[in-house]
């Protein structure tokens, strides 16, 4: 491949250009070593040919190109976004980390009305509430909303990745609406009152009702019939929730023993509300003189929750987001999706460790990202690493390490060049 002198120069010049183009992607890469979601770039190096032609000495299915004009080195600068950083632990509420594939998806907010017009997408996840108005939405460091999927408890039991971004909304940390309560079906009571000789016996139950608000109730055993060896029965009515007597509306008999059948329950109903009291437990011991007037309350619990204000909210492995609320109650309220992209090394960097989806629209070949597709955090994909950050990808010992062989390069080339320079020096002597 024969090379004039103008081809010395230019493979010289070349060679420093690419070398330091791969010293800037090295002083990147060392200047981010520290930066949350960071992934480094590395630069490649390929011959750089002027010209090709036949070798017409050779034909037919042997026939080969000849390259002509070498022009030196060309620098191709790639980003290593499918390469894993270390996880580091915060103990900050917000930050999120992933471990494994994908990436978060985060929203740009139009300033003038807050609605999301633009996404981006990142490995960092150190976040924190961003203020806008009266309402606070989880961000990261550059205001950008951290998007996902509003479910219900409902969704938990079937669930199903978003099919695009028209399917997620910001992450509200604030301002959510009020829980409304759930109101309670069922209870257990555990209990023992006295043996016969009491006329009559109350224990205190508690239930939620249809608005969410607790309400207390005495359940009261009264008035009973014995049948000698075989069983006694006692009424069984309520001081309700307005602390009235409210008539007996059932009864239950004790066996010799004490004991209730197995799967005795009690119907239960104050102003309009109604569940069943599992009473299985509730048994008839003692004295048959007693004069005792409450019974021992072993145990009693009741489904419902009571209504309450928005509190926080609790993050899951699983991408699921729960709103907290006083009271103790809480409730699904999003899922955060994992956005995955069929090339990711080729996605568009931009300031803030975020990226766009490139796509080849003009149809050159040009290496693109393609769209990005959406799983669920838990399976083998990827995990959701809490109060933690992924750190960058950068490996400072081998950064140095090419630093010094890349730095060794460019003084070839620089020879080279110099080297040349002295040529030419010559041939322009010769001439005088």
């Amino acid at each position: 491949m024969p090379t004039g002198l103008s081809g010395i120069f230019n493979n010289g010049v070349a060679g420093m250009l690419a070398f330091s183009e791969g010293m800037g992607a090295l002083s990147d890469n060392i200047s981010n070593q520290n930066t949350v979601g960071y992934k480094r770039v590395e630069t490649l190096f390929s011959t750089l040919v002027g010209r090709t032609e036949m070798d017409g000495a050779i034909s037919g299915a042997a026939a080969t190109l000849r390259a002509n004009n070498t022009q030196g080195v060309r620098p191709t600068t790639r980003q290593l976004v499918d390469v894993q950083g270390a996880v580091q632990i915060t103990n900050r509420q917000y930050d999120l980390a992933i471990s494994g594939k994908g990436m978060f998806v985060f929203g740009i907010a139009d300033p003038d009305t807050g609605d999301i017009n633009d996404f981006v997408y990142s490995r960092a996840g150190d976040m924190s509430p961003f203020v806008i108005g009266d309402d606070a939405f989880l961000a990261n460091k550059n205001g950008h909303f951290l998007m996902a999927q509003e479910i219900t408890a409902a969704d938990l039991l079937t669930p199903t990745a978003p099919a695009s971004t028209a399917d997620l909304v910001p992450v509200q940390v604030s301002s959510q609406d009020v829980f409304p309560g759930l109101p309670t079906t069922e209870a257990e009571l555990a209990a023992i009152i006295p043996a016969a000789g009491a006329t009559s016996v109350g224990t205190p139950i508690f239930y939620i009702d249809a608005n969410g608000i607790q309400q207390s109730l005495t359940l009261t055993f009264s008035n009973p019939v014995v049948n000698p060896g075989t069983d006694t029965t006692w009424d069984v009515s309520i001081i309700d929730s307005l602390g009235v007597t409210q008539p007996a509306f059932t009864t239950v008999a004790f066996d010799a023993d004490g004991q209730l059948p197995a799967g005795s329950t009690l119907t239960v109903t104050d102003n309009g509300n109604t569940f069943t009291i599992d009473i299985e437990d509730v048994a008839m011991l003692g004295d048959a003189a007693s004069t005792q007037t409450q019974a021992v309350q072993i145990g009693y619990s009741h489904d419902g929750l009571p209504a309450g204000a928005f509190e926080g909210l609790i993050f899951r492995e699983d991408g699921v987001i729960y709103g907290r609320y006083t009271g103790g109650a809480t409730q699904p309220l999003y899922r955060i999706p994992l956005a995955t992209f069929g090339n990711p090394n080729a996605l568009q960097a931009v300031a803030g460790n975020e990226y766009r989806v490139t796509t080849d629209d003009d149809g050159l070949g040009v290496p693109s990202s393609g769209e990005a597709e959406f799983e669920l955090f838990g399976g083998d994909l990827a995990k959701l690493v809490l109060t933690a950050v992924e750190t960058s990808n950068v490996d400072l010992a081998d950064s140095f390490s090419q630093m010094i062989i890349v730095q060794r390069a460019y003084s070839s080339a620089a020879t080279v060049v110099r080297t040349a320079d002295e040529m030419s020096s010559t041939v322009r002597d010769l001439m005088r």
